[in-house]
């Protein structure tokens, strides 16, 4: 935004040739001091929010918590399904970043079974600080960590419900075997 003063009154100026103070204020709010070759000064620091800075977000896990051998962070369904295909056993599963990348639903699990792969829900409850599977509607089962829902059903079978035809009222059962992931 520029500003041009111009008079045609002599008047106008007070007698050291220089606007009054309130008015020079008033040009120079969206100026910015010279910074040519002669200007020797340092750069001006940003201006400073008048907001307390927020802390960062604690993980919602340890990197130990998840294990490469089944986990494999951020990866398009379609990849991990081929991951649970090349596997191509009934069990083998995997554990990816949920593509709704939210707090409340961190990541999925995967698994195949009777060549149909089942997305199941991780979800993080924060105020008791669990992790759930499924939508919550099935099972009350609360977990620590990731890693306790995998070695949890690696040993006991976990309910697949198909959500595409959940009125056949068909449920599976199936421990988590062969791990998929990258290691």
């Amino acid at each position: 935004m520029a500003v041009q003063l111009l008079s045609s009154h002599s008047d106008s100026l007070p007698p050291g040739g220089s606007l009054p103070s309130r008015l020079q204020s008033a040009i120079n709010i969206n100026r910015s001091p010279s910074r040519g070759p002669s200007d020797a000064r340092p750069p001006l620091p940003p201006p400073q929010s008048q907001q307390p800075a927020m802390a960062p977000a604690p993980p919602l896990t340890h990197d130990e918590d998840l294990d490469p051998h089944w986990y494999v962070a951020r990866i398009t369904r379609p990849d991990a399904e081929d991951c649970l295909r090349n596997v191509n056993e009934d069990g083998a599963f995997l554990v990816r970043d949920s593509s709704k990348q939210s707090a409340v639903q961190p990541f999925v699990l995967m698994v195949l079974y009777r060549n149909k792969v089942f997305n199941i829900q991780i979800r993080y409850q924060e105020e008791q600080n669990v992790y759930l599977l499924g939508t919550g509607f099935k099972g009350k089962d609360n977990f620590s960590s990731v890693s306790e829902i995998i070695d949890y059903h690696m040993q006991t079978p976990l309910l697949l419900i198909d959500g595409k035809n959940r009125s056949s009222g068909q449920k599976s059962q199936c421990r988590l075997t062969y791990p998929a992931g990258y290691e």
